[in-house]
Parts: structure tokens; sequence; C-alpha cells
């Protein structure tokens, strides 16, 4: 045969990719960064603001609000305490009943430093619950894509082995004519019949391995609508703007925000509770009659704790509490940049390779299409043709994998730094 099952699937897929070519350079710049291989980004955006862990964060969003308000008014409530009694009184042989009766209303007051930080604990913890609302939607957009790419792995494998296998139904078909002919041997007939069905087997099974990867997809995602024939383009050449997208990623990244957002805090609730070492004075005023109204009693008073051990205790483990979130966020940080690095260098590398795999299975294809021309003229035997061809498809899937690997690492690496789409950035719809 002229051509080999994977050199057919790769001209199928370029001659595909022509129009999406033409389409993607009539854009513009910004809109090409969104890879076409993706789901539309109006589904993207729905799958991660439906996700489960993304409303459940929607939720703790409210509740920040309602923890912000909850600081600003402070824990002190205004008490009432009402007292009545019946006096009985012996005097030169008399006794006197008379009823008595005395109502109190107190409040603890704030002091005004503690107030202050309460003010800014809630603006901390109401901005931490936004920070957790935008790292939720970042993560669940990070697992869609392994999720959409783990799937875009599986199908085009499916496809290189169904082309694979029909090409080797067909030449297991022209062997078979050949030996009734008597221009090839019963033993290359069988040889030719077996690869077939080996080829087909690994075609089926690709093709579970796909339905499956699929079926996990839309149970998870119901919001994707998966392509019949998803379109891969060649993965864009890295160039000297990934060094700013990994600054803009340790810029921007919600989880290390998030971690110095929570050391933040840690520090005012380490000043919040120095501060309450002076506990906060309760004022109240009394009014009650007593000798049945007879006399009248109006009063103020204030009552003051007198601070201990506890007090102090507690500032102190607010204090070490706040050195270590502080050493966590620097911990954070050195681990994003490395993990940001190392995705850089990957980017570089899964491309390389790529180019390389690629390189590889159109040689090996032609190699293994010479061979079988060779052998159609009885100057090769049959099995070395078999031979070839495995190793042919091999290299193919190879360079099949390598490409979707490729465009993830680059996928992530531009949601990492919130360039994936246009408009995409701190509190964007979808992330």
């Amino acid at each position: 045969m002229k051509t080999a099952g994977v050199l057919q699937y790769s001209v199928m897929l370029r001659a595909a990719l022509v129009p999406l070519a033409v389409l993607l350079a009539a854009l513009p710049a910004r809109a090409q960064d969104y890879p076409p291989e993706l789901p539309p980004l109006a589904l993207l955006q729905a799958a991660i603001d439906g996700a489960p862990e993304v409303r459940a964060a929607q939720a703790l969003r409210e509740g920040g609000e309602a923890e912000r308000r909850q600081l600003v008014a402070g824990p002190h409530e205004w008490t009432v305490n009402a007292d009545y009694g019946r006096r009985r009184a012996r005097d030169a042989g008399a006794t006197e009943r008379t009823a008595e009766w005395e109502v109190a209303i107190q409040r603890p007051l704030r002091l005004p430093g503690k107030a202050d930080l309460d003010r800014r604990l809630g603006d901390l913890r109401d901005a931490a619950a936004e920070l957790s609302l935008a790292d939720a939607r970042h993560e669940t957009a990070r697992a869609v894509l392994a999720a959409w790419y783990d799937w875009l792995r599986e199908q085009t494998a499916a496809g290189v082995l169904q082309a694979q296998a029909g090409s080797a139904a067909r030449e297991a078909a022209a062997v078979s004519r050949r030996s009734e002919l008597g221009d090839a041997s019963r033993l290359d007939a069988m040889q030719a019949a077996a690869a077939a069905a080996q080829a087909s087997a690994a075609a089926r099974l690709a093709e579970g391995r796909a339905a499956a990867t699929a079926a996990s997809l839309r149970q998870r995602y119901p919001e994707l609508v998966l392509p019949d024939r998803p379109l891969l383009a060649d993965p864009p050449t890295p160039g000297a703007e990934l060094e700013g997208l990994v600054a803009t990623a340790l810029a921007h990244d919600h989880g290390l925000l998030l971690a110095r957002s929570v050391a933040d805090r840690a520090h005012v609730d380490s000043l919040r509770a120095a501060a309450e070492r002076r506990p906060d004075p309760t004022f109240g005023v009394r009014y009650g009659r007593e000798r049945d109204s007879a006399e009248h009693v109006v009063g103020a008073y204030v009552s003051i704790p007198l601070g201990g051990e506890y007090r102090s205790a507690a500032a102190d483990v607010a204090r070490a509490g706040a050195a270590a979130s502080a050493e966590q966020a620097r911990a954070a940080e050195r681990r994003l940049a490395a993990e940001l690095r190392a995705r850089h260098e990957m980017v570089i590398a899964s491309h390389a390779h790529w180019r390389l795999a690629e390189d590889s299975a159109t040689r090996l294809a032609e190699a293994a299409d010479r061979l079988a021309l060779a052998q159609r003229l009885g100057e090769a035997p049959l099995a070395e043709v078999l031979f070839a061809r495995r190793q042919a498809l091999d290299a193919a899937l190879q360079a099949s994998a390598a490409r979707i690997d490729a465009l993830a690492e680059q996928a992530n690496l531009r949601l990492a730094a919130h360039r994936l789409w246009e408009g995409d950035g701190d509190g964007d719809h979808g992330e």
C-alpha cells in the first residue's frame, strides 16, 4: 500500500486543520490565546461555575461578608436585669412589709483600639473569602482542563488505532487475494490476517478507553459538549513570553495570595489578642423603688475584669500562630515558584518532544511504506513489513500523546498566569 494508516490519519488531520488555521489567522491576537482544542469558552465557564466546589466557595463567600459585619458590630450586647423583693422589718414591736424592685441595663464597651482591629479583621476575612472563591474557580478550571486533555489523549489515540486497523484490514485482504492467485504464500496471508485482527482488537480497546473517559467527563461536567472529531492544531512554538507568564502567574496565584491573606489575618489576630489583655469595662445604669415606692434609687456602675495569666497566654499563642502563618506563606511562595519554573521547562521540553516524535513517526511510516512496496515486489518478507508497521504505529501513538501533552502544558501555564482567554483575570467570571 502506498500510504500507511498513520500517514492517512496525519493527512486527514492536517487537511481538517487548514480552515481552522485560516480562521485563527483572521482573529485578533488576544483571541488566539484561547486554545482551539478546548470547549467553547461559554461552556467552560458554565462548567466551572456549576461545579460543587465553586458553589460551596460561593456560599462561604457570602458567609465571609456576614462575618465581616459580625466583627464590625462586635460581640457585646445590652443586658437587662430585673429584681423584685419584699422587705419585712420589725420596729418597736410592729412589723412593716414593703415591696421593692430594681431594673438595670448594662453593656460592655469595646475599647476603641479593639474596634479598629476588629474592622481590619472583618475586611481581611471578607477578602479571604473572595480569594477562596477565586481559588476554587481556578482549581476547578485546572481540573476541567486535565479531564479534557485526558479525553483528547484517548480520543486521538483511538483515531490513530482505528486508522491503523483499517489499513491492516485492507492489507490483509490484499495479501489474501495474492495468496489465492499464487503470488503470496499462505503463511503470509495468515500473518497479515493475524496482524489485522490484532490491530482491530487494539482499536476496539482504545475506543472503549475513549468512551470511558468521555463518560467520566460528561458526568463530572455536564455543561460541556464533546465534539465528535476534535480539531488539534500544532502546539505553538514557545517564545520569550513564557518568562512573563511565569512572573505573572507567581504574582496572581490565588493560592499564594490566600496564604498571604491568612498570614495577614493571623498577624492582626495576634494584635487583637494582645489588646484583649486590657479587658473591656462594663457600664450600666439602674433604677429602683423601695419601701412601697417611698424611696427612689437611681445609680450608675462600672465593672472592670482584672486580666490574668489566661489572657497573657492567649496573646502568646496568637503571636506564635502569626509567626507560623508568615513562614507558611513564604514556604508556599517558594513551592509555587518551583512549580512554575518546572512548568516553564516542561512547556519547552514537551514542545521539543512533540517535534521529535512527529518527525520520528513520519520517517518510520515512510520506511514502512517503502518496505511494503518492496514486499509486494518480492524483495522483502512480510514479517519485516509487519514489524515496521508496529514500529510506525508505536511512533504515531507517541507523537499523538506528545501533541496533547505539549498543548496541555501550554494551556496550564496560561491558565496559571490568567492569560488563557481574553479578560481572564482576578475576580473575572469563571476565574
